[in-house]
């Protein structure tokens, strides 16, 4: 008997299951090319949702900076995430009651990000020696650095829709590999499907 395998077919509920992923993937990728066409309100729109996470996240910080025991942490420990939860509560009230103003200072910062990490990126690529990909690391770093500058140079207007349109983009990037696996992933199959040549079906 020979020792190599044979898969059979794919389980029943496969076809279900890249279906799931083919609908989700065009759910995704319509809301990216709608977003395409609504980068203002889906800035905004992001603007606040980030601002309610913040909130959250200030709460948070703070419920569980004055519920912990004193001898459990350190009451200076304890100050500075009450100060963080503070803060963090001042920037999403802002952001929730200011969406506009909010976006404008994200895409500033979204912009120096950009620059900062592209700069940093290409510093390491040249640092780093015998590196097959270097190239790769300091083509996508300079892309970094303009688009980090185009964002900056066309401030403050690119804050009305920087936001947006990277959210759309992100949206449209999920939807095409969401649809990607369910078309063309093989599905898994099960260990008690594969049949030895010459064999019958384990089970």
């Amino acid at each position: 008997m020979s020792g190599t395998a044979t898969f059979g077919n794919a389980p029943a509920g496969a076809g279900r299951g890249r279906g799931w992923f083919v609908g989700v993937g065009s759910v995704l990728l319509l809301l990216g090319i709608a977003g395409l066409f609504m980068v203002v309100t889906l800035t905004i729109a992001s603007t606040l949702w980030y601002g309610v996470l913040l909130l959250v996240a200030g709460i948070v910080e703070i419920v569980e900076a004055l519920a912990k025991p004193g001898e459990s942490e350190a009451w200076r420990s304890r100050a500075v995430r009450f100060l963080a939860g503070l803060l963090y509560l001042v920037g999403g009230l802002y952001a929730v009651f200011q969406p506009l103003a909010a976006s404008l200072a994200l895409t500033l910062v979204l912009g120096l990000i950009l620059i900062a990490s592209g700069v940093a990126r290409a510093i390491w690529a040249v640092a780093h020696d015998a590196q097959t990909s270097r190239a790769a690391v300091i083509l996508f770093a300079v892309l970094s650095v303009l688009l980090g500058a185009a964002i900056i140079a066309q401030w403050p207007y690119s804050g009305l829709w920087a936001i947006g349109l990277f959210v759309s983009c992100d949206l449209i990037a999920a939807g095409l590999s969401w649809c990607w696996v369910g078309l063309f992933g093989r599905p898994p199959v099960p260990a008690n499907r594969f049949t030895p040549r010459g064999g019958v079906a384990a089970r």
